[in-house]
């Protein structure tokens, strides 16, 4: 009797213990998931063409459980196109159905190494992620001038360009695919 009182009272504590320790992932979904284990694209913006390329080729290497496919604009899923401020982004969250295409804004005025950081972000978005604003993430709201988002330690540039992604973005979009 007595060592199954002592079993529940250790298995209530580490179950409060349990409930009451930080994730070790922080992510936050916001999307529904793509369908088809791919996601067609085109790019409007024909400056930013190649980092955007780039873009797409971080997240497929990931191998989160879905691929970013270059196609024309009349078959894109996804359209990225200029708009919006100086080197912001915006995009939807997740699938948003088979018969619009989901638009993806970049902000001109930036050198190509921030604008394939800021797609990688604003793909993420497509991908289903949200925002992530307690841990070091690619889908932080913001980053500097070097590409380091708001909640990491400070890094030069050519290092976010060669480590885009960190481990609370894969997490996030393998967990959605």
């Amino acid at each position: 009797m007595r060592s199954r009182r002592t079993v529940l009272v250790v298995a209530l504590a580490l179950g409060a213990l349990g409930a009451l320790a930080p994730s070790a992932s922080a992510f936050e979904r916001a999307g529904r998931p793509w369908p088809d284990g791919r996601i067609t694209y085109f790019t409007a913006a024909d400056g930013d063409s190649s980092s955007v390329d780039r873009a797409a080729r971080i997240w497929n290497r990931a191998n989160v459980g879905v691929k970013f496919v270059k196609t024309g604009r009349r078959n894109a899923a996804v359209v990225v196109h200029y708009g919006g401020r100086r080197c912001e982004g915006a995009a939807f969250a997740g699938f948003i159905g088979r018969r619009r295409q989901s638009p993806v804004a970049l902000g001109a005025g930036c050198g190509r190494s921030l604008i394939t950081l800021t797609a990688v972000h604003e793909f993420g978005h497509v991908l289903g992620l949200g925002h992530e604003d307690d841990v070091c993430a690619r889908m932080n709201p913001a980053f500097d001038g070097s590409g380091t988002p708001q909640h990491c330690r400070p890094r030069p540039l050519d290092y976010w360009l060669a480590h885009p992604l960190a481990s609370d973005d894969l997490q996030g979009a393998r967990r959605i695919y």
